[in-house]
Parts: C-alpha cells; sequence; structure tokens
C-alpha cells in the first residue's frame, strides 16, 4: 500500500509540472528550445541598427544584395538559424547560410543576406527558407521575384 501511495504521489507531481512548464514557455520566462520560432519572415532592401528598413517582394536584376529577416522568439541563447537560398524558377539551391544568436537569446532579429558579385541577377522567382536549430520543415518560407 505504500508503494502505491509513494507511485501516485511521483505520477502527480509529474502531472502538476507539465502546465508549469507550459505556462513558462508561453510566457517567456523559461524558454524551451523545441518553441523557439521565426515569425514575420520578409524580404527588405538593408538592415539598420539590427532593424529591417522596409519590406519587398521584388528586386531588380541590379540590386547589390538580397537581404531576407525574421523575428526570432521563445529561443535560448546559441540558438541555430538556417538561411537556404533558392532560384526557385530553376528548382536550384544557391546556397545555406547559417547563424547562432550567441548569448542575445529570444525576440531579436535575424537576418541574411545573398549577393553576387556585382554581377546582375537572373530574373525569375526566388525563395528563402528559415529554419531553427536542426528542424526538417522552414519555421518561414519567403518567396520573391527579380524583375
Amino acid at each position: 500500500m505504500r508503494v502505491r501511495k509513494l507511485i501516485f504521489t511521483a505520477f502527480l507531481a509529474l502531472i502538476c509540472c507539465f502546465p508549469f512548464a507550459a505556462w513558462a514557455a508561453e510566457t517567456g520566462t523559461a524558454p524551451l528550445p523545441e518553441n523557439a520560432r521565426v515569425v514575420d519572415g520578409h524580404m527588405t532592401s538593408a538592415m539598420k541598427d539590427g532593424k529591417p528598413l522596409d519590406r519587398l517582394i521584388a528586386y531588380t536584376q541590379e540590386s547589390p544584395a538580397f537581404y531576407a529577416a525574421g523575428t526570432l522568439l521563445s529561443a535560448p541563447p546559441h540558438t541555430k538559424i538556417r538561411f537556404s537560398w533558392f532560384f526557385a524558377t530553376d528548382n536550384r539551391h544557391i546556397t545555406d547560410v547559417e547563424l547562432n544568436t550567441e548569448n542575445h537569446g529570444s525576440d531579436i532579429f535575424v537576418y541574411s543576406t545573398l549577393n553576387n558579385g556585382g554581377d546582375p541577377w537572373p530574373k525569375g522567382a526566388f525563395r528563402v527558407e528559415i529554419f531553427v536549430n536542426d528542424r526538417s520543415d522552414p519555421d518561414q518560407i519567403i518567396d520573391f521575384e527579380v524583375e
């Protein structure tokens, strides 16, 4: 009988911890890596003081660089972010850019740039996929054009 009470008490304590962990993750008091996410992904013409300058849906062939940005939420320090760049017109992967938030943690802008070495960009559709840590599905997919 005593063993059953001990098991029941341990089970009850475990059940009580789950709502607290969810509350802590939701309120940001204890970010959990699995809740880290990137939201509001978009293209911009530049970053200024760590923030996107504007929002774009298209670039010209002469644009010096592409900038993809998003807001990282509920992330602990040293969260990994990967930007995968594609020329969607040919379904061609261009490159991956990986970064680490170091000690910056959460609720910050994350961004990546892509340049073409001064050459004109090909006209067509492009895509950027933003991944948090080693997830297989992107948090954000940003489509844009070169006109």
